[in-house]
């Protein structure tokens, strides 16, 4: 159904080449894979902190309301039970003393004064809001209970109940103040969570955002309030062997259970739906299925996929309910366009792929500053070692064979020769014997003809058999004394036709991708990137030797940035030198489109 459903809003034309238009969808895929198993050993930011994920959990706390019904207690009527205080409390400690009740700390306080149908509602109903039922049943709730306390006594034992100052109590809240007053003998009775949770754990009005309501028989016993667990940290126990003969009653108490959120629930035409020939006993699983289910529609593919509990099918990142859904793939995955749209019938987002990403990422100045590109800077640890500063030379890129090269070997020439001098003066004037060895630190001389001179060293060299280190072929006594060697020379020209030989063999890579995989080898043969430790200069390097070609061709320059990405996936590039190079090209660009500069 959900397959018929998206073909239909498909036209004629767009369903000729459906194949086409996935392969379209591939290079946004894979930029988001990379960056989702990068953020699971280092996420950007935690999922708890976002505001949509808070809201939506706050929406599925479960509003608690306890009411007394007049006509399930009319026993009572007559005797003055009220004010009777609710507080919703867990247990300190498990361990039992004898004649006592565990010690509470409780965190909600409510106030009742009469009765739900007695026409006074301000006082008549007791609110409080608890975590979500998930929470409740991962958490076993901890002994979480509700407690009910009344101050009042049988009228028929001759007593009268004792009424604390109203004036403590204007509202449902209640002062914390004022319960110290409640210390003393009173009635008391509890309402543990887990009772609530049995009930309401197999319920799907719960669910569906309708209120739950539930009677239950509640035993007021006897006892003597302990004042001096008032006084800290608002905790509470009683005590049995003070309370007087007192005779115990039974309290029918009225609890109705609704989610926080059950409005926003009520509204959307989605929970609208009509579960009249859904089987009672398949009615709840039922419920839970369809209740977070979203279908995306890939338009132009002939593809659909449906998603549980509101998750994302990019990142698999649950976003609580369909609004958050919305922040998240409009924020997170903006290489899309989305179409949210919420029927009786479905929960729904047509995904559509940006054509205008795979151009070009610079765009104009007229263009609204939501469509720009973001640089993103990760905050590195701050070392405590000091670094001295080191003065860092410029990156100068020399082709081979180029003057500048035959220059500077010639500098490094005259430079060896004034490092020897310094050494042989050195020795002279401290009157050092160390050889010559010590001093490699210094200089090191490539002039091998005059040790190779020596009788003794020719010797040696006669009785050792020399190959080519590349044809594999011996070497003849003239060629080992020869200070002319070729071997390890490269000729550029037969590398490059030898790199786009082995590209070409490739199918499935694109013309655009075999040539910027052929600029970089070209690149990093010539400079001589052995180590991983280069890759950071050799992109600055080759963003600023290739700038201009890479903006003249947008695929060109997709590829490169991908090309980027794949090196931070694998840790040789820092988010840091990303940003720089991506400035090296803006800069560039800058350039070209200002005219006083050129």
């Amino acid at each position: 159904m959900c397959c018929e459903h998206s073909v239909a809003q498909f036209s004629s034309d767009q369903q000729l080449n459906p194949e086409e238009n996935l392969a379209l969808y591939c290079k946004p895929l894979e930029l988001y894979n990379f960056i989702r198993h990068r953020a699971i050993e280092n996420p950007p930011y935690l999922q708890r902190c976002l505001l949509y994920k808070i809201r939506a959990k706050q929406k599925k706390r479960i509003q608690i309301t306890i009411s007394l019904p007049g006509s399930n207690n009319k026993e009572l009527q007559a005797q003055n039970i009220f004010p009777l205080y609710v507080l919703f409390a867990r247990p300190t400690s498990n361990v039992p003393i004898e004649g006592h009740s565990p010690i509470y700390r409780f965190s909600q306080a409510r106030l009742l004064t009469s009765f739900n149908d007695s026409g006074n509602n301000d006082r008549a109903e007791a609110t409080f809001v608890i975590p979500d039922l998930e929470t409740l049943i991962a958490t076993q709730a901890y002994g979480l209970t509700f407690i009910l306390v009344s101050r009042g006594t049988k009228k028929n034992k001759g007593r009268t109940g004792q009424n604390l100052c109203e004036n403590d109590c204007s509202e449902k809240h209640v002062d914390y103040s004022s319960l110290r007053k409640l210390a003393g003998k009173c009635f008391w009775g509890k309402i543990p969570i887990t009772l609530l949770n049995s009930s309401l754990e197999t319920c799907a009005d719960l669910i569906l955002g309708h209120i739950v309501e539930s009677p239950i028989s509640i035993c007021m016993s006897p006892g003597y309030l302990e004042p001096t667990f008032l006084e800290h940290d608002n905790c509470l126990s009683f005590c049995s062997r003070k309370a007087d003969a007192m005779v115990p009653y039974q309290l029918q108490v009225k609890v109705s259970a609704a989610e926080a959120g059950a409005k926003d629930i009520l509204k959307s035409p989605y929970n609208s739906f009509s579960y009249s020939d859904v089987p009672p006993s398949l009615l709840l699983r039922i419920v839970r299925l369809r209740v977070g289910n979203v279908l995306f529609n890939y338009k132009n593919t002939q593809m659909s996929e449906v998603t549980e509990d509101f998750t994302c099918p990019f990142c698999l990142v649950r976003c609580g309910n369909f609004k958050g859904l919305e922040c998240h793939m409009t924020s997170s995955h903006d290489l899309f366009h989305y179409e949210f749209w919420i029927s009786e019938d479905y929960q729904a987002v047509n995904v559509t792929l940006k054509k205008d990403n795979m151009r070009t990422e610079f765009v104009a100045a007229e263009v609204d500053n939501s469509h720009r590109i973001f640089y993103y800077r990760s905050r590195f640890k701050k070392s405590r070692t000091e670094i001295l500063p080191v003065a860092r030379a410029d990156a100068h890129i020399m082709e081979s064979g180029s003057p500048e090269e035959t220059q500077a070997e010639s500098e490094d020439d005259v430079q060896e020769e004034n490092e020897n001098a310094l050494i042989d003066d050195s020795k002279k004037l401290h009157g050092s014997n160390h050889s010559q060895s010590e001093f490699l630190a210094f200089g090191k001389s490539r002039k091998l003809s005059a040790n190779r001179a020596d009788p003794r060293n020719r010797l040696l060299l006669q009785k050792r058999q020399f190959i080519h280190s590349h044809k594999a072929q011996p070497m003849t006594f003239e060629e080992v004394l020869s200070d002319n060697d070729s071997e390890d020379e490269v000729d550029d020209d037969i590398a490059d036709l030898e790199d786009r030989r082995m590209l070409d063999d490739f199918v499935d890579v694109t013309k655009d991708e075999k040539r910027i995989m052929h600029m970089w080898n070209s690149f990093i043969r010539k400079q001589s990137i052995l180590a991983d430790s280069h890759v950071p200069w050799a992109c600055e390097a080759f963003s600023r030797h290739h700038g201009e070609e890479l903006l003249e061709n947008s695929a060109l320059l997709w590829g490169w940035r991908m090309f980027m990405i794949k090196l931070w996936n694998h840790s040789l590039l820092s988010a840091r030198t990303m940003d720089t190079c991506n400035r090296i090209l803006d800069d560039i660009k800058n350039e070209r489109s200002d005219p006083k500069k050129q």
